[in-house]
């Protein structure tokens, strides 16, 4: 009975393994399609797949990239500090505004580089989640084959 038990345990922990999101939630910060929707949402969403690399506007529209079409991929990161923030609750509880003054505020950018289905040069820029970001990165290299650029303080490296 054991052994059944442990065969079983195993194939299910394997399924569980093969089925890996692909489906992220991002902020949508410009490139080649205009849309109304505001670059502070989350409720944008990129689809990772093999053959399709979909990303779905809050307000509806789709923008398809084939992976094979993409011509470069890029990441960087933009660490900010809300001072004023800070600065103003310092008035209020000091002890706890000096902390938050020495933390960082990391945001995790992606820019993809693409030839669109019309012959132009396409072009989009994300932000993901400081959660997913190397999920969204790692299935992008597999889709793509490409390697990320990783843009560090004014340097770009492969």
């Amino acid at each position: 009975m054991k052994p059944i038990v442990s065969i079983l345990l195993c194939i299910s922990l394997s399924v569980v393994a093969l089925a890996q999101k692909n489906t992220f939630n991002v902020r949508y910060r410009g490139g080649s399609v205009e849309t109304k929707t505001s670059k502070d949402q989350w409720n944008n969403k990129v689809t990772i797949l093999s053959d399709e690399i979909l990303l779905e506007l809050n307000d509806g529209q789709k923008i398809s990239i084939d992976p094979k079409a993409v011509k470069s991929i890029s990441y960087g990161r933009a660490a900010t500090r809300h001072v004023a923030r800070w600065v103003a609750l310092g008035i209020l509880v000091s002890p706890i505004a000096l902390m938050g003054l020495f933390t960082e505020n990391v945001q995790h950018y992606l820019s993809i580089e693409y030839d669109a289905a019309d012959g132009k040069n396409g072009g989009i820029l994300i932000q993901t989640h400081k959660d997913n970001y190397r999920n969204v990165l790692a299935l992008l290299r597999g889709a793509t084959g490409k390697e990320i650029e990783i843009e560090k303080k004014g340097k770009v490296k492969s």
